[in-house]
């Protein structure tokens, strides 16, 4: 496999007539659907090589066989796709097939969820919303791969990825799904940090509205002091002393 791949991307247009394919996007093959998508796939110009049928085969099975040991396709409870969630995530990280800018790319997330992989996204969001082939925030594949970036500790540190398995589904969405706190990675492990010691000390149960609580402050405050220009320190007490008074 290229050391730097290029990978296919899929415009708006290329994912809304595949969606309107739903038998082309539970059983067809990769070749089938790009044919579909038609002149809505492309690549960029320069600055790598194209992912080849090998390489595009190989993200299939790999995202496939992690789905299956959390029942897919047949079978899946809501723990055992929030667990997928958690070990996606860290995988697509790690994965060296979608790396660099191309991960930074919606359309590219698009070509993931409607060209590689949509029989996943079908079993993980039984409903099929459109969200969850287009690209961004809600994107099946790209959702994860922002979480895991964001709240990454670093390949070094002890329990990598404590975060990304740790928080609840809300959490995620109130961290890394606002700008202002999932743009800037060291604020939302911040952020995330002080969430895991509040539900530590309280119970995860009652973190829903703690958590929406503490964020608003935590956005507030942000606009006001730069939250991300403090040091380590400072910015962990200050955050921890939102999400404490918004336990009390």
């Amino acid at each position: 496999m290229s050391e730097f791949l290029l990978m296919p991307r899929l415009d708006n247009h290329g994912v809304r007539r595949l969606i309107g394919m739903p038998d082309l996007l539970r059983t067809g093959s990769i070749s089938e659907r790009m044919e579909a998508a038609g002149t809505s796939v492309s690549y960029a110009s320069s600055g790598g090589s194209r992912a080849d049928a090998a390489d595009l085969t190989e993200l299939q099975e790999q995202i496939g066989a992690l789905a299956k040991r959390f029942g897919f396709p047949n079978e899946g409870r809501a723990a055992g796709r929030a667990s997928f969630d958690a070990e996606c995530a860290q995988w697509l990280v790690e994965a060296p097939i979608i790396s660099g800018g191309e991960a930074l790319r919606d359309d590219v997330w698009a070509f993931v969820a409607c060209c590689i992989a949509p029989e996943v996204v079908l079993w993980r969001f039984e409903d099929g919303h459109a969200d969850r082939f287009h690209g961004g925030l809600r994107n099946t594949f790209q959702r994860l791969w922002l979480r895991a970036r964001s709240l990454d500790r670093g390949a070094g540190a002890p329990q990598r990825w404590q975060l990304v398995e740790a928080l609840s589904e809300d959490a995620v969405v109130q961290i890394v799904e606002r700008p202002s706190i999932g743009g800037d990675p060291m604020l939302a492990r911040a952020v995330a940090e002080a969430w895991l010691a509040t539900a530590n000390r309280i119970g995860a149960r009652r973190m829903e509205d703690v958590t929406r609580r503490a964020v608003r402050r935590i956005r507030i405050d942000n606009e006001i002091t730069c939250l991300a220009s403090l040091g380590e320190p400072e910015l962990v007490s200050r955050l921890q002393g939102f999400f404490d008074e918004a336990a009390l």
